[in-house]
């Protein structure tokens, strides 16, 4: 009985250590995002003070057109920095809470290879073949899951890199074409 009641606290105190790295994993995600949010908020309100400003020096058009190509550039290249930080943050946190989601089903299966084997010493004769068989299924599950995972994963963030690469170049080229052309609008009416 003592072995049951300490089996019994034993699994308790695990799953509260789970449920408290859970919540850590997650607290810290969230810490991350507003820190975050925190910084880019005062980031803006300083540019909008700076813009404002600006505006307020314009003396005629053709200063405030100048202003408006001078200004969109940093704008763009601020936006992909945001997007590339929230990116970058969402990234970190879905990699630990994947790593503790795996930790997790490798210790159930560890577990459940620990119960066969507790199983097939008091298993009728003969059942060997059966229990040996579930084993290796589950352990031929585990190794095909690991080299999924592993493949999704680096597929994945090759991908994602990828089509951020390409955006944030592509959105640059466009809004360097934009500012080429801003200019010339202008003074073509003055």
């Amino acid at each position: 009985m003592f072995t049951n009641t300490q089996e019994f606290s034993a699994l308790g105190q695990a799953q509260f250590d789970k449920a408290v790295r859970l919540s850590s994993i997650v607290l810290a995600g969230a810490e991350r995002f507003a820190n975050l949010q925190l910084e880019l908020t005062r980031k803006l309100l300083d540019s909008n003070a700076k813009h404002f400003k600006a505006l307020s020096e314009i003396k005629d058009p053709k200063a405030f057109a100048e202003l408006q190509t001078s200004l969109a550039q940093p704008s763009l290249d601020q936006a992909f920095t945001v997007a590339r930080e929230v990116y970058d943050v969402a990234v970190t946190t879905q990699g630990e809470l994947t790593s503790f989601v795996e930790e997790q089903l490798a210790e159930q299966n560890k577990l459940l290879l620990s119960n066969l084997d507790r199983l097939s010493k008091n298993a009728p004769a003969g059942s060997d073949v059966a229990v040996s068989a579930l084993k290796t299924f589950v352990n031929s599950s585990n190794a095909a899951f690991e080299s999924v995972s592993k493949t999704a994963k680096k597929v994945s963030a090759e991908i994602a890199e990828a089509s951020v690469e390409a955006a944030s170049t592509q959105a640059k080229a466009t809004a360097a074409a934009v500012s080429r052309k801003k200019p010339a609008t202008p003074a073509a009416t003055a």
